[in-house]
């Protein structure tokens, strides 16, 4: 009889819980990002990022520190830290802060101070991280969320929550925290039992055939500390087709560029959310596409029917084939819309979402592509301490190849 690594999590979860209701059990992709930061020798949480800048003096703290309240009773998951209890990981959810909870900066470098802030700030007690630098020419709001806690497809829920809290009354209804804590329990078990049935047999038949061609992966296979970040930028119109689903060719063009390096690992990319009823905390974070034979864009459709199969059991999957993956990733690929999350306006006035360089990476390679409409923007990041330029350049070379001849066939 086969047994799922869920299952055994959540018998080991229910003897250490006791009924406390600041425990709560983690999902398959927090048990991943919990592993990855066990095996930090620096202990540091991985960042989501979101910068937003405004006009000089347009942000009030008062109303940011009644908004981040507003989201911090409505989602525990937010006011989580990793932790360890009897052996087992589980997510320890903190009451809401007495202090401030808008740290902000003054600063005449307002981009270096805030990353930082970001990067030297402690794992407990802030998942989620607000600062605000200003200096004469911007605000720039700068909103950190633990990737433990929280994905990227989960950050537009929050900033609009976060809007609507600064534009909102004050006040704090006593109930919001309560109701906020049983929806999350409530979300994570159904998460979780989500898991354990996509971990049967099948898909790990699924799993062992995409993985037995794996490569071990090259790049940070043993524990270090995240690096300094080397970036790149490039922008490529979309082709009428590609402007609805770009995501299969930004897939293609990964693996080809991996491909191009022999030992690589799979390509791994976030795959949407799996958020309940606007419960944040409850996503699939990580899916591989290796596809061997067939070609990715075909392929990965496949791959989403087992999407929620946790990713310990992939690498579960792997080890039962002898593959010599081991579960290391050399790339992750992250997709975000635009056009379904514009900037928020402020007192009538719209942000500008932007990125600010000197952030450390957590993947030795991470490609993310911004969809603005008919346009993608394209950022390569590596960690230039592990990843040579020359191989953070094939993936750029292969990026820009693929997209030039989607465009020549379109056109």
């Amino acid at each position: 009889m086969h047994r799922s690594i869920t299952g055994t999590y959540r018998k080991h979860y229910a003897l250490v819980h006791d009924g406390a209701d600041e425990l709560m059990p983690l999902t398959g992709a927090q048990r991943r990002f919990h592993h990855a930061r066990s095996s930090d020798p620096h202990d540091r949480a991985q960042i989501l990022p979101v910068f937003l800048e405004f006009p000089p003096g347009l942000l009030s703290v008062p109303r940011l520190e009644q908004a981040v309240r507003s989201v911090l009773r409505q989602h525990p998951a937010l006011r989580g830290a990793p932790d360890v209890v009897g052996g087992v990981p589980v997510l320890r959810i903190d009451p809401l802060p007495e202090g401030p909870v808008v740290r902000e900066i003054p600063a005449p470098d307002s981009d270096r101070a805030l990353w930082d802030a970001l990067d030297n700030w402690p794992v407990r007690p802030a998942p989620f991280r607000v600062l605000l630098a200003r200096d004469e020419h911007r605000d720039l709001l700068a909103i950190g969320f633990d990737h433990l806690v929280c994905d990227g497809e989960s950050t537009g829920l929050v900033l609009d929550e976060l809007m609507s809290g600064y534009h909102g009354p004050a006040g704090e209804p006593g109930s919001s925290a309560a109701s906020g804590l049983e929806l999350y329990r409530e979300a994570v078990e159904q998460q979780l039992e989500t898991e354990h049935e996509a971990s049967g047999p099948e898909a790990l038949e699924h799993w062992r055939s995409r993985v037995r061609d794996a490569g071990p992966g090259l790049w940070g296979t043993d524990p270090h500390g995240p690096g300094p970040c080397a970036s790149a930028w490039q922008r490529v119109a979309l082709p009428g087709t590609g402007r609805d689903r770009p995501f299969p060719t930004l897939l293609a063009a990964c693996h080809t560029a991996l491909s191009r390096i022999p030992g690589t690992a799979p390509v791994a990319y976030t795959w949407g959310g799996r958020d309940r009823e606007g419960v944040v905390g409850c996503f699939i974070n990580t899916v591989l596409a290796n596809p061997g034979d067939e070609g990715v864009q075909e392929s990965w459709y496949e791959d989403l029917e087992f999407a929620d199969t946790p990713f310990d059991e992939v690498v579960r999957a792997a080890r039962a084939a002898k593959a010599s993956w081991t579960g290391h990733l050399d790339l992750v690929l992250t997709l975000i819309d635009r056009t379904r999350r514009p900037a928020p306006v402020l007192d009538g006035v719209s942000g500008r979402f932007t990125y600010p360089a000197g952030n450390r990476t957590h993947e030795p390679v991470i490609v993310t592509a911004v969809q603005d409409r008919e346009e993608l923007a394209l950022r390569i990041d590596h960690d230039s301490t592990i990843v040579p330029a020359a191989a953070a350049d094939v993936v750029g070379d292969a990026l820009r190849e693929t997209f030039a001849g989607s465009t020549a066939q379109a056109s």
